[in-house]
């Protein structure tokens, strides 16, 4: 249904939260700009949260029947979160998902940009890079050593990347400050509470006047720059005194050299994500027509509530934030989505030891789309967490759309044709992928390999035969042997939908052929 709606509103009500408190000045004698900065400064600390997920019933009479289990399934969510930060590189988590069929207990250690991870009902941990196999323009100018420590560096500069947001972001409109005691940890503090309140409409504003101001703030962009550069000096050091005497690594040696030509990619990357903001906040990117209207999202009548507890030592100790966003779309059956996540944190600077998972034999996931479905592989199929996201997210749930006359044709997406033989032929790469599978090629035996991680096939086919292969036993003859076309290789409709559990349909009037997986 529209559950890949569901899951890109939830991230981008996330993202909206957090980047909420990066902004604000001098308010009432409360420096909040300086207690944010503060607390990105922090070393080490414990804290836990609690973030709850509603979805306020609406219209279902457009429901089918299992869209409406799954609203029901989904209607509360909540996922309860005990954080240990040992220092900027290690922290862990031991989280539980909690909805109506049952709870999902993990644990995370998070080693720089590396996210370990435990899953109850899990085959085996899982590694996610958040910066491998990274397609961040600038970052293919740097060395590999380099790559690799790019975001661990990042991490030891927060506090001047975060100084950076924070001078150029301007104050909301609706912000009041007042003294307060409340409970963190069971210890009574006497806080400065900082509330705030924005809509939707006032928060895009925001935002782009953010990315406006750090685009036309080059000195503060290059400060932030020069400051990763000296917390990457020492790695390119090593690297040259290891032996490696290429002219790139050379060069970086050369700080002024370096910044100069690193600068550039970076602004226009930021000018690139600022475009994007603003078509999705005005309704013009049309590249993403699958994903929620984001009018909803920075709409007037969508709200956003914060309230930020400061200590004596200009510390966040508490928050409690509330994002409310009304849904227009009767095809999803709520009115709206509430988000509220509450955060309590203390022993700051204090010893903290972070919890760590052995990662030997772990499944390494990237952030491609195959991701989910590897994912999904891994868990037991008994477990909550493979019913939650089989049965109540439907992440397989999938159509892939060919037009057959050739008019949708692209150098990404080549169009099926009808053969000599009167069949329909698709290109297997691109449906495969499409349905999340991994597609492998042998250049030297001319075959195909498809690993699919719904059905747990390994399918191998031969260019110019009809003979395949699925788990290393022969398989049925195909009807017209696999050909390549234009560089890309072609199977019989019917042979890749049976194999990966599809169905398939063709409208006459459009001429568009559908596989569909459930």
């Amino acid at each position: 249904m529209y559950t890949k709606k569901w899951t890109w509103l939830i991230s981008a009500a996330m993202v909206i939260m957090m980047l909420t408190l990066t902004g604000c000045q001098t308010i009432q004698g409360l420096d909040l700009a300086k207690a944010i900065q503060n607390g990105a400064s922090v070393k080490s600390s414990e804290s836990k949260g609690t973030l709850q997920l509603e979805l306020v019933p609406g219209d279902t009479s457009k429901l089918s029947a299992a869209d409406k289990a799954t609203l029901s399934a989904l209607q509360n969510v909540k996922v309860e979160l005990a954080v240990k930060t040992q220092d900027n590189q290690h922290s862990s988590i031991d989280g539980t998902i909690v909805y109506s069929k049952g709870s999902i207990p993990f644990t995370v250690a998070l080693e720089g940009t590396k996210i370990n991870l435990a899953i109850t009902g899990a085959k085996k941990p899982i590694v996610i890079d958040l910066l491998g196999g990274s397609n961040i323009s600038f970052m293919k100018l740097l060395p590999k050593a380099i790559q690799d420590q790019f975001g661990n560096k990042i991490l030891e500069i927060k506090p001047a990347l975060i100084g950076l947001l924070l001078g150029n972001t301007p104050n909301p409109a609706n912000l009041s400050v007042s003294p307060v005691t409340d409970t963190v940890n069971g210890e009574s503090l006497s806080l400065q509470k900082a509330h705030m309140e924005m809509s939707g409409t006032e928060f895009a504003s925001l935002l782009q006047k953010l990315l406006a101001n750090v685009l036309t703030d080059e000195a503060g962009l290059k400060d932030v720059l020069s400051q990763l550069y000296d917390a990457l000096l020492p790695v390119i050091q090593e690297q040259i005194q290891a032996g490696d005497d290429s002219i790139t690594l050379k060069l970086l040696t050369n700080k002024d050299l370096a910044l100069g030509v690193v600068y550039s990619p970076i602004h226009d990357y930021i000018k690139g994500f600022a475009d994007s903001l603003t078509a999705s906040i005005t309704g013009t990117d049309a590249s993403k027509p699958g994903l929620l209207p984001t009018k909803e999202l920075f709409g007037a009548n969508s709200s956003l509530q914060a309230d930020i507890y400061i200590d004596g030592d200009k510390q966040v100790r508490k928050q409690v934030l509330a994002l409310n966003i009304p849904l227009t779309d009767s095809k999803m059956g709520a009115s709206a989505l509430k988000l509220t996540y509450t955060n309590e944190t203390w022993n700051l600077n204090k010893p903290i030891t972070a919890s760590t998972i052995n990662t030997s034999g772990a499944l390494q996931l990237g952030l491609d789309a195959t991701s989910i479905y590897k994912l999904l592989a891994n868990q037991d199929k008994q477990s909550t967490l493979y019913t939650m996201l089989k049965d109540d997210l439907h992440v397989t749930k999938k159509d892939v759309n060919m037009a057959t006359d050739g008019s949708g044709a692209t150098d990404d997406a080549p169009q099926p044709f009808i053969d000599a033989n009167g069949k329909t032929m698709v290109p297997v790469r691109f449906v495969s992928e499409q349905l999340g599978a991994e597609v492998g090629w042998n250049g030297d035996l001319r075959q195909v390999t498809i690993t699919d991680y719904v059905t747990g096939k390994t399918i191998l086919l031969t260019l110019d035969s009809k003979n395949a292969t699925v788990n290393g036993a022969a398989a049925p003859e195909l009807e017209s042997a696999a050909t390549l076309s234009n560089n890309s290789t072609f199977v019989p409709i019917r042979f890749i939908a049976e194999q990966l559990g599809c169905i398939v349909s063709f409208n006459d009037d459009t001429r568009v052929v559908t596989i569909h997986r459930d």
